[in-house]
């Protein structure tokens, strides 16, 4: 491996983003930063972001004094208002989260931020390079209900609250396209990482 880099991973959900980085995982040893599981972790674990989330959206998004994902995410979805409330409380959080864990603990490694978000966080500010991966929209949809049990509305849903992640693909260093088998994509990778000095 050479010089430390951060390397960011986006794209749209059913994209092959999580799949992409499992593969950075197991065969080039980089280090995975899941920014969903980190706002996992930040509801469960700050208090402040808690209070700040009650107090925008009330105790109704709780359960046993926790907040409930569940509750929260229903509430979000009720408007757009509310989902950009959320996003401008959370986002903050996040950052500061992931900035963490790239200066304090997974230091001198290869890393991957794995965002759907990365550009609407502020993510992209804390990577070398960003890919952006991409696939045939069909393909997106039977993965996502392959793996997820949605119906094809409810897919189509997810994917018309994503459409502004598409405006970022023009900012990343490189597209991923993720149309073909495991193994196509695995070629595709080293390709890209020799080509980007990563290995």
């Amino acid at each position: 491996m050479k010089q430390s880099k951060v390397l960011g991973i986006t794209g749209k959900i059913g994209s092959g983003k999580s799949t992409v980085s499992k593969i950075l995982k197991e065969h080039y040893g980089f280090e995975v930063i899941d920014a969903d599981k980190e706002y996992h972790w930040l509801l469960q674990n700050s208090l402040e972001l808690k209070l700040k989330l009650t107090q925008t959206f009330g105790e109704e998004i709780l359960t046993d004094a926790k907040i409930d994902r569940v509750k929260l995410r229903k509430v979000a979805l009720k408007c757009d208002f509310n989902m950009e409330l959320l996003n401008k409380i959370t986002h903050p959080f996040i950052f500061e989260r992931v900035n963490f864990l790239i200066t304090d603990v997974y230091k001198d490694k290869h890393i991957v931020i794995d965002a759907a978000l990365l550009f609407q966080i502020g993510l992209n500010k804390l990577c070398s390079i960003v890919w952006y991966v991409e696939c045939e929209k069909e393909i997106l949809i039977e993965r996502v209900i392959r793996r997820s049990g949605y119906d094809v509305e409810e897919v189509e849903k997810f994917l018309e609250r994503q459409r502004n992640i598409e405006r970022y693909k023009d900012f990343a260093s490189r597209i991923v396209i993720n149309n073909g088998s495991i193994e196509d994509l695995k070629a595709l990778i080293e390709k890209y990482l020799k080509e980007d000095g990563l290995i």
